[in-house]
């Protein structure tokens, strides 16, 4: 099991291989962590002006407190 955090300027949907998981903001404006099995997956964030599209990556064993993270840009 992994956390995994995906960072984007803005609140965005996150889909991992495919599927939603939510946003990638909380209500309070912070990151938001969330759960994924280690492996490898493939990220992408809903909306236009993301750079890169979609990033596959191999997800380590992480806890809560020191998440894998992801990063996307604004383009």
């Amino acid at each position: 099991m992994s956390y995994v955090i995906v960072r984007f300027p803005e609140p965005r949907e996150v889909y991992i291989d495919d599927e939603a998981q939510g946003s990638n903001t909380a209500a309070s404006g912070r990151p938001r962590a969330l759960f994924v099995n280690a492996g490898k997956h493939t990220f992408r964030l809903g909306g236009s002006g993301v750079d890169p599209t979609e990033q596959t990556m191999s997800v380590p064993e992480r806890p809560i407190l020191n998440p894998f993270v992801v990063e996307f840009k604004k383009c």
